[in-house]
């Protein structure tokens, strides 16, 4: 498909799809129909915006301050990393959360549902860092179903010839109120690995509350997680398959104050809530096989 900078193509009677040229290295796919709007960057294949029309207020957050820029990640949506999550294990010198959001995607096909939402498909395309990652042929490709949800199926094949380990993850920023006046439920007794504590062990106490720098990964987990916002008005319901691991993440003032592409004020009204397969939940694909993790988002208002 071409891209140019400004186009329209309506699919069916249900959606209408503009491609936009945001910078030089990053086009964007805006998405309208019956149920929600969206847009998705080819750099990264990565959802930045998502709004069901129930809503008022968006569901994703995305950094006013963020970089388009190739090279470096887009800081809000739904930012996939992938092959590894985190630092790498055995290079800390290669690119945090692995290289799938920070290399180029192709459109695969769009497609408008029956139930009046849309399914686009995309497709990682292979660099120079991701052959090098240890000789593997692996392929990457989610599809997203934009409708009064927001469906996302990231899938792994492994065409080589030996089994591969990887970890991985939607790191899903999503919009709040204000992060002092939430609560995430669904993780409560949960083992968990806190980050900001030399990575101890321990179990979560209760919903998850937030006065402070909040960095945790949930092992052994596939439990739906609810992020409830009372100055919103709202719960957001996260849903997922193929997912062992949820990590929660608020950076806070300090540590926000130090990143370029969010700001010293921003983090009061983001919350990322990550479905994963992380650390002991790592995953094996072995040769011939494939792998799915899948999210869905919803949300609903606080009656």
């Amino acid at each position: 498909m071409n891209h140019v900078d400004l186009m329209r193509r309506s699919y069916s009677n249900h959606s209408e799809i503009q491609f936009r040229k945001l910078t030089e290295e990053v086009v964007v796919l805006d998405v309208e129909n019956a149920h929600a709007t969206a847009s998705i960057s080819l750099y990264g294949g990565q959802v930045l915006t998502w709004r069901p029309k129930c809503q008022v207020e968006p569901v994703l957050w995305l950094s006013e301050a963020a970089h388009f820029t190739s090279g470096k990640a887009i800081r809000g949506g739904v930012p996939i990393c992938w092959p590894w999550f985190g630092a790498n294990s055995i290079n800390s010198k290669l690119p945090a959360h692995g290289y799938a959001r920070i290399s180029p995607w192709v459109l695969q096909s769009i497609r408008s549902l029956d139930s009046g939402a849309t399914e686009i498909t995309l497709t990682m395309v292979a660099t120079d860092l991701s052959r090098q990652h240890d000789g593997c042929n692996l392929q990457l490709s989610i599809c997203i179903t934009v409708g009064d949800t927001l469906g996302l199926a990231l899938t792994t094949n492994n065409d080589g010839n030996q089994s591969v380990v990887l970890s991985e993850g939607l790191h899903t920023y999503f919009k709040v109120g204000d992060i002092g006046s939430i609560q995430v439920l669904g993780l409560e007794e949960s083992e968990c690995v806190d980050l900001l504590r030399a990575n101890l062990r321990c179990t979560e106490n209760g919903p998850i509350r937030f006065n402070e720098e909040f960095g945790r990964i949930y092992v052994n987990n596939t439990a739906t997680c609810v992020i409830e916002d009372t100055l919103l008005g709202r719960r957001i319901h996260v849903q997922k398959t193929g997912s062992s691991t949820t990590a929660v993440w608020n950076p806070w003032a300090v540590t926000a104050g130090k990143m370029d592409d969010l700001g010293p004020e921003a983090w009061r009204n983001m919350v990322c809530v990550e479905s994963a397969n992380a650390l002991e939940n790592q995953v094996t694909i072995l040769s011939g096989g494939t792998h799915t993790l899948t999210a869905i988002y919803s949300a609903e208002n606080l009656t």
